[in-house]
């Protein structure tokens, strides 16, 4: 039974190591600045400083296409200061990878927002942007 145990133990061990992947549980307040700038410059209908911030791997005719949408889902109201409520910063064979979560709280909903980053040459790139809103009162409720 330990030999078998033992086995199974080491094969597992041999298919952990054919993939490195870390984790690096630190926060990274400059690509944290970054994602709520990229947050501001969609609300702000800044769809150029968008395109400049995303990363080659996307496609912009794609990107274009979504944010009339996003822009939409968020709003016009003046944009809250963030709160950090994840991240996971990574590095594998694949590249290098930070992913941030922050809420924005309005009166009336919280914007729940993921933005992925990935390392391009010696900077960072937006991989991916999502936006969520949790309805916190009716609109016409919200007190400011």
């Amino acid at each position: 039974m330990y030999l078998r145990t033992l086995g199974a133990v080491a094969a597992v061990s041999t298919l952990a190591a054919c993939t490195f992947n870390a984790n690096l549980p630190k926060s990274d307040p400059a690509l944290n600045a970054e994602a709520q700038a990229f947050y501001g410059d969609l609300a702000a209908g800044q769809d150029e400083a968008l395109l400049a911030r995303m990363s080659s791997k996307n496609d912009a005719g794609a990107i274009r296409a979504q944010i009339p949408m996003l822009r939409n889902i968020i709003g016009n109201a003046p944009i809250p200061e963030p709160k950090v409520v994840g991240f996971q910063s990574v590095t594998s064979t694949q590249g290098r990878f930070y992913r941030v979560q922050q809420d924005y709280a309005y009166p009336d909903r919280v914007a729940h927002v993921e933005t992925n980053f990935v390392k391009e040459g010696d900077g960072w790139k937006v991989l991916g942007f999502n936006v969520n809103i949790t309805m916190t009162a009716a609109p016409g409720e919200a007190t400011i």
